[in-house]
């Protein structure tokens, strides 16, 4: 995992496969996705660091690939390559498209392997909700899943997270 960009953060509390972490701000590409395990999402964000932007600029894969919301009103995101600001990143060329900014935040993590199934994810979410409650904290937005692997991985061996923002 070491060869991709991935959003940094810094560890303020670990709890077995719990964590909070202090993010730094970053942006994605984001689209509209209407299931978990759909690839329109994935090829239109393909396309758009492929170079189907303002600049025809390529840019590098990065780590994880984000779904936000996980419900019908969900996103996927490909995580932009962290040396971009506000005023570099390319703009997408294709409508489907957006840019997201994540500014600085801390998250409350739940780190699990295997595959993201609906069933696994809402237990999963359930026991994520129970522990940022325990430590005091209040959840802002939307749950995130991040992925680390490709689709074509063993799942077992797969890295996955369930995030929210949180404050306390």
């Amino acid at each position: 995992m070491a060869k991709y960009d991935q959003p940094k953060y810094t560890l303020i509390l670990q709890d077995g496969p719990f964590e909070l972490r202090s993010y730094q701000p970053f942006f994605t590409a984001s689209v509209a996705e209407n299931h978990l395990h759909g690839n329109q999402g994935f090829r239109t964000l393909f396309a758009y660091i492929s170079g189907e932007n303002e600049k025809q600029e390529k840019m590098a894969m990065t780590i994880p690939v984000i779904n936000d919301g996980l419900n019908e009103t969900m996103t996927m995101e490909f995580v932009l390559p962290l040396d971009y600001t506000e005023q570099t990143v390319p703009q997408p060329t294709l409508d489907k498209t957006e840019i997201k900014h994540y500014p600085e935040h801390i998250a409350a993590v739940y780190r699990f392997n295997g595959s993201a199934t609906k069933h696994d994810l809402g237990e999963h979410q359930a026991r994520l909700f129970e522990w940022i409650e325990g430590q005091g904290f209040q959840i802002v937005g939307s749950v995130r899943l991040a992925r680390y692997n490709s689709p074509f991985s063993v799942p077992f061996l797969r890295h996955n997270e369930l995030i929210f923002t949180v404050k306390r």
